[in-house]
């Protein structure tokens, strides 16, 4: 039995949304109690809707209450850490652009520097200042990232770096 595509609007038929919502309610409540079970991890949901009156709490509201003291009794820093709103979430990701952008520069100018130097001579051609300063950048960058790597090694803690 095939799933056909779900346009994500509101469902203008009441009893049809009903359904729909008991239906993805339960399923998304299955998910939770599946991670916290093979994750090892507490996890509550607070539902509202105009189905039931009150919130519907899951598992428990005693579990619900023991989180919700849990996330309060945590500094603001800590509350907040991985809130986003939409700008936030927009601003990550040209964060994300922009450092990828830089690396495919960063590969560009090392491919293009050593297309340079394979079919011209340095010293008798142009002026190659600029690119000749660019170079030594990025060979300092990675002469630093090296000297970190081996500190690294020598702590004997992790040498793998995730941008």
């Amino acid at each position: 039995m095939g799933r056909r595509k779900v346009t994500h609007q509101l469902i203008s038929d009441n009893s049809t949304r009903r359904i729909t919502f008991r239906i993805r309610k339960d399923g998304l409540l299955k998910k939770l109690k599946e991670l916290t079970i093979l994750c090892g991890l507490p996890a509550c949901a607070i539902i509202y809707s105009e189905y039931k009156e009150g919130p519907e709490l899951w598992p428990n509201r005693n579990e619900v209450r023991s989180l919700l003291n849990r996330l309060s009794d945590l500094p603001v820093e800590k509350q907040t850490k991985y809130k986003m709103n939409q700008n936030d979430l927009m601003n990550r990701m040209v964060q994300d652009a922009e450092k990828r952008l830089e690396k495919v520069q960063f590969h560009k100018r090392s491919m293009d520097l050593g297309l340079m130097t394979m079919y011209t001579d340095l010293i008798t051609d142009a002026d190659y200042s600029e690119e000749l300063k660019k170079a030594g950048e990025m060979v300092e960058k990675r002469f630093k990232a090296i000297k970190e790597r081996v500190k690294a090694v020598k702590a004997g803690t992790s040498i793998i770096k995730r941008d």
